[in-house]
């Protein structure tokens, strides 16, 4: 069962890295795209979109692999400490977010949720970092 729990964890890891580069790279496109030609606009947002659709899988493949390594290693989550519980929250916050730049797209300020989403982000590493250390 260890190559199966190493396996879901270099998903995991995976999944994680393209999240965060793209919360990192998301508003450097956006801010771009104000000052670019039209063809410049074109190609970044032909770029930004494949970069959300990126997000949206490693989001996905974040829980899937997580929840199979919680059921893997611990059996569930009976026991788990409050550092868990608070992880679980924030990634609650990012799919919320994600969902809501989907469904409110033109309705919603990006840079808004950018942030909402690169501080849970930040939130959920310290937070995972302090439930399995």
């Amino acid at each position: 069962m260890d190559y199966v729990f190493d396996f879901l964890l270099i998903c995991h890891l995976i999944a994680l890295g393209v999240g965060a580069a793209t919360a990192i790279a998301m508003p450097i496109i956006g801010s771009r795209m104000a000052g670019a030609t039209p063809e410049g606009r074109t190609l970044l947002g032909g770029i930004s979109a494949r970069l959300g659709v990126n997000s949206r899988i490693a989001v996905g493949v974040l829980v899937v692999s997580g929840g199979l390594m919680i059921w893997l290693r611990y059996g569930g989550v009976d026991g788990m400490n409050i550092w868990f519980w608070v992880k679980m929250v924030l990634v609650a916050v990012i799919i919320l977010a994600l969902i809501t730049s989907v469904i409110g797209r033109g309705r919603v300020n990006p840079a808004v949720l950018g942030w909402i989403t690169r501080l849970s982000l930040l939130g959920v590493v310290i937070a995972a970092v302090l439930a399995f250390n």
